[in-house]
């Protein structure tokens, strides 16, 4: 929209006259950053650097009015669906719809196929922020996928708050299997990635399509956030500990060379000394090839307010900082398990300063997963074959095979 009214962006703030910062508001790290980014902005304004300063994203849509009232120097604060009320503001009219405008590096980029989400996860404030799920159309999730291909994308992520309840607000023959397989037949990427499959959702017709494809990787991102059962049901995430553990059997079993990806949650009301232990069994039992964890915070309206937050933060990160570390060895332990093979690495990006490449393999999301480095001049969104020569726990080193 800014483009097409010929506005023009820049790599820095600094360089700029009209600043949008979209915030963050789903747990409290996430706003103190948001607010973080504010202050900075305002400075920049006071001293001139900037002209305008628009802020919007699930932080307003939670705080419109106390932003408004703590930050006067702030130009506009729009809610997460006010694009257009960001148009009138700025062009005193309504701008044409134009096609989407990357902001990931351009060779990958993200789908996201529904917004919105109708679990009642008690620590989530997600619902609160973007409302009940909206699942979009085929129609316009595959017009979207073709407009990224055109602009090179290679790799395509599939995302929603919850991808496993694709469909169930439309109508009953439309699921994510369904979906998925439309953007596999559409050959148009290499790649196609799924994030944040909810374990209790999950439906088996997916293994068929994964393992039928010729571009959905073998990589699944399922968020169990705890494996005691009743943390699951005082999360209020549905189904329980063992439905889990045969959902994950099941999927290793079955999905050949599965890159399973997870995310845990600890410090959450009412975990014991036992439950905890519970979970960091389970993390090393499993080995999920990737992880994730956050520690509990209270958010106001979800439906864990009333178990307050009892659980002291020194212990929590130390429960986190235990899970961590148990994860790092685990990665340790794989990434070394990978040398002398041969992987297909996507490159990301070169460093002119290191004079390395830097990519990742199919088990690899970008910015939350491991890199493959390469010393070697290597151009972004390429493809190449590597032999793996070293590893340390989140990194790995590739000779490019001739």
């Amino acid at each position: 929209m800014l483009l097409q009214e010929g506005l023009t962006f820049v790599e820095e703030a600094e360089d700029c006259e009209l600043l949008i910062i979209n915030t963050c508001g789903f747990i409290l790290p996430a706003k103190e950053e948001s607010i973080d980014y504010i202050l900075d902005a305002i400075e920049l304004k006071k001293n001139g650097t900037i002209k305008s300063l628009i802020v919007m994203g699930c932080l307003t849509q939670r705080y419109r009015e106390e932003l408004t009232k703590e930050f006067p120097e702030v130009d506009a604060i729009f809610g997460v669906d006010e694009v257009k009320e960001i148009s009138h503001f700025l062009f005193h009219k309504e701008s044409k719809a134009s096609p989407r405008s990357l902001m990931t590096p351009g060779h990958y980029g993200f789908l996201k196929i529904a917004e919105g989400c109708n679990n009642s996860c008690a620590f989530c404030a997600i619902p609160l922020i973007r409302g009940p799920q909206l699942s979009l159309e085929p129609s316009v999730i595959l017009k979207d996928a073709e407009e990224l291909a055109k602009q090179g994308v290679k790799e395509l992520i599939v995302i929603a708050q919850d991808s496993t309840t694709y469909g169930w607000d439309l109508r009953k023959d439309l699921r994510l299997h369904t979906l998925l397989k439309e953007l596999d037949d559409m050959d148009a990427f290499p790649w196609i990635r799924l994030h944040y499959a909810h374990p209790a959702h999950f439906d088996l017709k997916l293994i068929d399509v994964i393992n039928q494809s010729k571009s959905i990787l073998p990589y699944i991102d399922i968020p169990i956030q705890h494996i005691n059962t009743q943390q699951i049901k005082s999360m209020r995430r549905g189904k329980d500990g063992e439905h889990i553990r045969k959902l994950i059997r099941t999927l290793r079993s079955d999905i050949k060379d599965l890159a399973l990806r997870t995310t845990v949650l600890v410090g959450f009301p009412g975990e014991s000394d036992e439950a905890f232990n519970e979970l960091l069994d389970f993390v090393k039992e499993i080995r999920f090839d990737r992880l994730g964890g956050f520690t509990y915070s209270l958010e106001e309206g979800t439906p864990a307010v009333p178990l307050a937050d009892p659980i002291p933060e020194d212990i929590k990160s130390r429960r986190l900082e235990a899970i961590m570390n148990a994860q790092s060895k685990i990665s340790l332990e794989n990434n070394q398990s990978l040398i002398g093979t041969k992987q297909r690495v996507f490159i990301d990006v070169y460093d002119a300063f290191s004079k390395d490449s830097y990519g990742r393999t199919y088990r690899d999301s970008p910015d939350i997963d491991n890199r493959v480095i390469i010393p070697a001049k290597l151009k972004k969104g390429d493809f190449v074959d590597v032999e793996i020569i070293d590893a340390i726990d989140y990194d790995m080193i590739g000779e490019i095979l001739e």
